[in-house]
């Protein structure tokens, strides 16, 4: 017999920290950038953006505080809320990009794609999602 889904057990952060991930999955498969040398997919961006540390290009950590925000959020929700507040500022430096330093030639970018868009909407909707979601927390704590 078919168990059907409950829809009050369903929350509005459950709901952007699900699609926020899958955004974020599907953003490799897309381009990120196009450049003068042609396109960046986003699994290249994803794979080497840890490097524009030394670029001063620091949009590419903004994954790493996304992901702790989310990891921390059913203990720590104030905390959980600040990290991906400033995960998703630090995203919105991706922005600013006009070059992507190659070995031989940097490579100049054009426009953004389709897989950068994935990827920035992913941002906003973990960050939408874990302060919904430590809204919920509190709401639940204090009526216990």
């Amino acid at each position: 017999m078919l168990h059907r889904l409950k829809f009050d057990e369903l929350s509005v952060s459950g709901i952007m920290l699900f699609f926020g991930g899958l955004l974020w999955v599907m953003s490799f498969t897309q381009v990120a950038f196009y450049t003068d040398q042609g396109a960046v997919m986003g699994y290249w961006v994803a794979a080497t953006g840890w490097l524009g540390f030394g670029l001063f290009q620091f949009a590419w950590y903004a994954n790493l505080l996304e992901l702790l925000g989310v990891l921390i959020m059913p203990r720590y929700p104030n905390r959980a809320m600040l990290v991906v507040v400033v995960g998703a500022l630090l995203a919105g430096q991706a922005f600013w990009f006009t070059e992507i330093p190659g070995g031989d030639v940097d490579m100049r970018v054009i426009r953004l794609g389709t897989g950068f868009w994935m990827w920035y909407a992913s941002m906003v909707l973990i960050t939408l999602g874990v302060i919904f979601g430590a809204a919920e927390e509190e709401v639940t704590s204090s009526s216990a």
